[in-house]
C-alpha cells in the first residue's frame, strides 16, 4: 500500500499566485508522481470559498479549515478550532507529513498531531510581518511579532526534518532559533520550462507586444520587501540620460497606488508601466522578450524563484546585494548584483546592461547555466528522499 501523504500550507494549491504557490504545485506534483496518496490541507483562502475541493490537475482533494482571512490571534483562534475538529476525524489517515508554511501547522500541532513531519521553509512569517510594519511599528506589532516568532519556534524545532531553498534560510534558522547549522537541508529550487514558447522567439514576441526600445521588467508582490520603489527611483535616474528605456512592473498588492503616486511624482508615469496581475502565457512572454529583469528587494528574499524563471528565457537578472541574491544570481553567467540596494545602483546597472543587451548565443548560454545549475530532477530526489525516509521511520 503507498504511504499517505498530509501536505499542508497555509496557501491554496487551486491557482499560482506567487512563489508560495509555485512550489507547492511542484511538491504536490512529485510526491503525486512519486506514487504517494497525497492529500492537501489548508485555510480558507476567503471566508466565502468552498470547505473542501477536488484539485484535478493532481487527482487529490484539498481540504480547508475555514477561516475569516483575520491576521491576528482571533484568525488563530479559529484555525486552532477547525483543526481540533478536522484532526479528530482523520489522525488515523496518514503516515507523514509534509509542511510548507507555519500557521495551518502550528493549529495541527495543537490538535494532537504527532506524525513524522518534514517542515519546508521559504522564509519566517514574523519578518514578513514586521518588514510590512517597519514605518508604522507600535508596541502592538512588536508584541505580534514575538508571538509569531515563538509560534515559528515551535514549528521548526519539533519537526522531524527541515529543508530550505538557501544557505540564508539555513543561516537564519539556526540565528533565530539555535537549530544546528546543518538541521536545515539545503535543496535548491529551479524553473520550469514554458510550453509552448522558445528562447528563439525573443525578437517576435518583442514585436508582437509593440516593444521597440529597452525594456526592463520586474514581477513582484507590491510590498516594502521587495523594493519596487526603489526600482521606480532607478528609472527616473535612467531617464535623465535614456529616456527611451522602459520599465514593466507585474504583479500587485497593496503598494499598487502608492508605487503609482511614486511614478507620477517623479515624472516616469509615461516609462513604468504597471500590469497587475497577468495569466501566466502573458508573463512568459513578458520574461522572454525583456533586455533585463530586476529584482530590487529591500529584505528577505529566501531564494528568488523569479530570477531562474527569467534566466529560464535567457533574460540577465539585475538584483541588490540582499538576503539569498548573494548566492542565486551571481552563480549564473551574465546576472549582476548592483554594487548596493539604492536606486542609483540599480541605474547605474540598467545603464550598462541595456547599453550591452544579450545576443542570442549569449541568452541561450545565460538558459544552459541556469538549467544546468538549478533543475527540479535534483530538488525532487532530495525532496523524496527525505519524505522516504521519514515514511520509513528514520528521519
Amino acid at each position: 500500500m503507498s504511504k499517505r501523504i498530509l501536505m499542508v500550507a497555509d496557501v491554496s494549491a487551486e491557482a499560482v499566485h506567487g512563489g508560495a504557490e509555485r512550489m507547492l504545485h511542484h511538491h504536490l506534483r512529485a510526491l503525486v508522481g512519486a506514487g504517494y496518496d497525497v492529500t492537501m490541507l489548508t485555510r480558507q483562502p476567503t471566508p466565502d470559498a468552498e470547505v473542501c475541493i477536488e484539485l484535478p490537475q493532481f487527482g487529490i482533494q484539498e481540504f480547508r479549515f475555514p477561516f475569516s482571512g483575520d491576521k491576528g490571534y482571533q484568525g488563530l483562534k479559529e484555525l486552532k478550532s477547525a483543526a481540533k475538529q478536522w484532526w479528530k476525524h482523520h489522525q488515523d489517515d496518514f503516515d507523514v507529513v509534509v509542511s510548507e508554511q507555519p500557521f495551518v501547522m502550528w493549529a495541527l500541532l495543537a490538535a494532537g498531531c504527532k506524525l513524522p513531519r518534514l517542515q519546508v521553509c521559504f522564509s519566517f512569517a514574523f519578518e514578513e510581518y514586521e518588514t510590512r510594519h517597519a514605518l508604522d511599528m507600535t508596541a502592538k506589532h512588536k508584541v505580534a511579532i514575538q508571538a509569531m516568532k515563538k509560534l515559528e519556534a515551535k514549528v521548526y524545532k519539533s519537526a522531524d526534518a527541515l529543508m530550505g531553498l538557501s544557505k540564508f534560510t539555513q543561516d537564519r534558522m539556526h540565528h533565530f532559533f539555535g537549530l544546528a547549522q546543518d538541521a536545515c537541508v539545503i535543496n535548491p529550487a529551479a524553473a520550469d520550462e514554458f510550453q509552448g514558447l522558445h528562447i528563439s522567439q525573443h525578437d517576435e514576441v518583442r514585436a508582437e507586444l509593440g516593444w521597440e526600445t529597452p525594456v526592463v521588467t520586474t514581477l513582484r508582490n507590491l510590498v516594502p520587501r521587495t523594493g519596487v520603489d526603489l526600482l521606480i527611483q532607478a528609472a527616473a535616474i535612467v531617464k535623465v540620460t535614456h529616456p527611451d528605456v522602459k520599465f514593466i512592473i507585474m504583479g500587485d498588492g497593496g503598494l499598487r497606488q502608492s508605487m503609482q503616486k511614486l511614478a507620477d511624482e517623479l515624472g516616469v508615469a509615461d516609462t513604468v508601466t504597471f500590469t497587475g496581475y497577468l495569466p501566466e502565457e502573458d508573463v512568459q512572454k513578458r520574461l522572454l522578450a525583456s533586455d533585463v529583469f530586476v529584482l530590487p528587494t529591500r529584505g528577505l528574499e529566501g531564494f528568488g524563484l523569479v530570477t531562474l524563471e527569467a534566466n529560464a528565457w535567457g533574460t540577465p537578472v539585475l538584483a541588490t546585494p540582499i538576503s539569498a541574491n548573494k548566492e542565486l544570481v551571481p552563480s549564473i553567467i551574465h546576472n549582476q548584483l548592483a554594487d548596493n540596494a539604492s536606486p542609483l545602483a540599480l541605474a547605474e546597472k540598467v545603464i550598462w546592461m541595456t547599453e550591452n543587451p544579450l545576443g542570442q548565443a549569449q541568452r541561450i548560454r545565460t538558459q544552459e547555466d541556469a538549467f544546468r545549475q538549478y533543475n527540479w530532477q535534483k530538488h525532487d530526489q532530495k525532496l523524496l528522499q527525505m519524505v522516504e525516509a521519514l515514511a520509513e521511520g528514520g528521519a
